[in-house]
């Protein structure tokens, strides 16, 4: 019998649950994440610092950007363009050129134990601006985490040189990679977390062009 009711659509449910996929998320992130100071590592001494920021995004934009277009683009608005262009800036930008500067003086463990004040500096960025509160487990969690850099970096090498200005740029690598983050955080309750992180390529990439022609060298 013919009716007016919209079909259904049926949606098959996940076998995993909600935290189990963002525990999963969190630790595939942390795996990427730090094979990057590796890489950064190993290609120092052939890209400056902009230079190899520009290709790395340049990469991320185009490989992210494919996947974009075949699920569909919905631009932010209001204050969520202006966060984009923030923390496409302050993340995908500053945070990598900086990052790939202290690498050139600092091993890559030095530089990952450095940047891990990022999530302390995160929990208290979000616990102010975002209203999150700072709960126990979070502030003990985040020292836990740095304890654990220092350690895995105090093992990462008997001879390592240290020049005080890696490190204060390194610091600042992860001063502006919590910033970063906390900025993209609003935009996420409104975009796709891969839409997110494409136009914060995009942003990081328009930032960096004039690293064009040392790239290209």
């Amino acid at each position: 019998m013919p009716t007016d009711a919209a079909p259904t659509t049926y949606v098959r449910p996940s076998r995993l649950s909600a935290p189990t996929l963002a525990f999963l998320a969190a630790g595939i992130t942390v795996v990427l994440w730090a094979s990057a100071f590796v890489g950064i590592r190993a290609v120092g001494e052939d890209f400056t610092p902009g230079a190899l920021t520009l290709g790395r995004l340049a990469v991320g934009a185009l490989v992210l950007g494919a996947f974009v277009l075949v699920r569909g683009l919905v631009l932010p608005r209001g204050r969520d363009q202006l966060l984009v262009v923030l923390y496409g800036l302050l993340w995908f930008a500053g945070y990598n050129i900086a990052l790939n500067a202290a690498e050139r003086t600092l091993d890559a463990g030095t530089a990952a134990m450095l940047v891990q004040i990022a999530p302390v500096i995160v929990a208290i960025l979000a616990g102010v601006f975002l209203k999150e509160g700072f709960p126990p487990r979070l502030l003990i969690g985040s020292v836990v985490a740095l304890l654990g850099a220092v350690i895995i970096a105090a093992g990462s090498g008997v001879e390592r040189r240290i020049e005080l200005s890696g490190v204060l740029v390194c610091l600042l690598a992860g001063v502006l990679y919590a910033a970063g983050m906390v900025a993209q955080k609003p935009v996420l309750r409104t975009s796709p977390a891969l839409q997110a992180t494409w136009l914060g390529c995009i942003v990081g990439v328009l930032a960096c062009v004039p690293f064009t022609p040392t790239l290209w060298d």
